[in-house]
């Protein structure tokens, strides 16, 4: 790790702000910083390479679905004749809650009975098991429930209570009572505006806001399309009296104070970022492909002590494992305006994001491709994209995954990268990916590419110390 760089934090809040007394760079030079910044991919990099078994699985160990990906084929994932150097894998009988196992190559196959499913059946299908936060399946004690860092299991054994002041992932209550008003009345706004203008309107399923409460996993509220115009900017100091909400992130809006609280913001690269604790910031790597010791003058709230990069990334190759953690050599003082996102077991991070129908995504990037940077923070909401649809738009790694959409103008953006891919569920955030790449920014018939932080769990668990249940 490098040490003695800067990272400036900022938190929303109309009357405090973390922001103190920072040294801003100018406009152009901001502008010539942005100029290099790599959220599109460019170059013959492994994304654009055909899938390859050799890449794919001995980069590290990949299960048989994964090899599939290779494949797109059942028959002849099974058939290769990798499988001659492996022996039977269901003689430690790893299926749980009578689940029946198949040999496969270099792995298993669980077929689970109703009401479970994951790699080892698990996982609790039907209603999450009734836990607020966490399911798992234990051999002796069945299903049981679990919490975040930060909660604990109320005495229903199913509910999950703060046992800090200012818990990851959860909202102030004023501030979520006003995002519930924002958006009854902006829905209502919608839906007016859609019968008149687009009667017909259709995207890929997606013609309407999704009402997240018939979500089988989870009775997430849905968020907010659009949000009353802050007019306070504490990132950038050319302040502007009007702003275009439809105008930022492309497709987005801006974010009202206390909405997004863990959003942290560099004012070097021009990357985001989001705390994890109050000492642990996580962005993308490829934010910190040209730091050098001794690069940061510029004052900021809070310095940088440690970098920790992924062992497997490489800029020059691909943006797999484009995931980094920084330490602040201060800790954070937590309000609602400034709070940490929580981390939630493997499969559950996987699982919400295909069960939950939108993400929000949030920075201070550019407007569309090739645009101005925003002086506000700005959010969007985005929707997980199939994996075939994925690829059918561009060559990913199982390191990554698609959200956006394909012809509606929606999309993170230059200057965005390292910022949260973030998912609510039952009023609680959860990390669920980070923003990295992507073809231009809106572009159709293109995605965003996000990395997999479902994918990294353990890695940010040995370093930071975070628990994110009983992964």
């Amino acid at each position: 790790h490098l040490h003695g760089d800067s990272y400036l934090l900022t938190g929303l809040c109309s009357t405090t702000m973390l922001l103190i007394s920072a040294v801003f760079l100018s406009r152009e030079a901001a502008g010539s910083v942005l100029a290099r910044q790599k959220r599109y991919n460019t170059g013959a990099f492994e994304e654009l390479k055909k899938d390859n078994l050799e890449r794919e699985c001995l980069e590290e160990k990949c299960s048989l679905e994964e090899a599939r990906e290779v494949y797109e084929d059942n028959e002849k994932t099974v058939s290769d004749n990798y499988s001659r150097h492996y022996g039977n894998q269901c003689l430690s009988s790893p299926c749980l809650n009578n689940g029946k196992c198949e040999d496969g190559m270099s792995a298993y196959v669980c077929w689970c009975p109703p009401g479970f499913h994951g790699k080892n059946c698990e996982l609790c299908q039907v209603d999450n098991g009734g836990c607020m936060q966490f399911c798992m399946v234990d051999k002796t004690y069945g299903t049981i429930c679990d919490c975040a860092d930060g909660y604990r299991l109320a005495e229903d054994n199913r509910s999950c209570e703060p046992i800090v002041n200012f818990p990851c992932g959860r909202l102030g209550k004023e501030i979520a009572t006003a995002l519930d008003s924002f958006r009854s009345i902006n829905e209502e706004n919608v839906q007016q505006t859609q019968s008149v203008n687009h009667p017909n309107m259709t995207e890929r399923n997606h013609t309407a806001p999704i009402n997240t409460t018939q979500a089988t996993l989870s009775s997430a509220p849905s968020q907010p399309t659009k949000a009353q115009p802050w007019p306070f900017f504490p990132t950038l100091p050319t302040i502007k009296n009007q702003t275009n909400n439809q105008h930022r992130i492309v497709g987005g809006s801006e974010a009202l104070p206390g909405e997004i609280p863990w959003q942290v913001i560099s004012n070097i690269t021009f990357c985001g970022g989001a705390l994890l604790s109050d000492v642990w910031v996580i962005t993308a790597a490829h934010c910190l492909d040209e730091v050098k010791i001794g690069q940061f003058h510029v004052r900021s709230d809070h310095e940088i002590a440690e970098h920790h990069v992924h062992s497997n990334y490489n800029f020059q190759r691909s943006y797999n494992h484009d995931i980094a953690l920084l330490k602040l050599q201060t800790p954070v003082k937590f309000s609602y305006y400034a709070l940490p996102i929580c981390l939630g077991p493997i499969h559950f991070t996987e699982k919400l994001l295909s069960i939950v129908p939108h993400s929000l995504v949030s920075g201070w990037g550019r407007i569309r491709f090739g645009g101005k940077e925003s002086d506000t923070l700005q959010k969007v909401e985005v929707p997980f994209v199939d994996r075939t649809e994925c690829k059918s738009s561009a060559q990913i790694s199982r390191f990554m995954f698609c959200a956006g959409y394909s012809t509606i103008r929606k999309d993170s953006c230059q200057g965005d990268s390292g910022g949260p891919h973030a998912t609510s569920y039952r009023d609680t955030w959860f990390l669920t990916g980070i923003i990295s790449w992507g073809d231009e920014c809106a572009k159709e018939g293109k995605y965003g590419i996000y990395t997999r932080v479902s994918k990294y769990m353990t890695w940010i668990t040995n370093i930071t110390g975070i628990r994110a249940g009983s992964s």
